[in-house]
């Protein structure tokens, strides 16, 4: 399970801008605080990590290796910034 895999998982879809029904990029203050996490050092390292690893694993035909450790980290990370600032956000 690798980074193409989480945007399926997040959007419906592998593309992380896709435009929701009304037309219009999404709104939701979820996506919005998880892209501003995304930016900080910690979190940005964790994705490196899940990148190198992705393509290491991608590179070979036969492995048992996947990038489930270093995709949790990063989903960790991720979410540990999000959850202080989440819920400041929200009426």
């Amino acid at each position: 399970m690798g980074l193409e895999d989480e945007r399926m998982m997040l959007t419906g879809s592998g593309d992380p801008k896709e435009v929701s029904r009304g037309g219009r990029a999404d709104s939701d203050p979820l996506t919005t605080v998880r892209e501003q996490c995304e930016q900080l050092e910690k979190c940005v390292k964790a994705r490196e990590r899940l990148e190198l690893c992705d393509e290491r694993v991608s590179s070979r035909s036969h492995t048992e290796e996947d990038c489930t450790e270093e995709l949790f980290d990063f989903l960790h990370a991720r979410d540990h910034c999000v959850a202080h600032k989440l819920f400041n956000s929200l009426k």
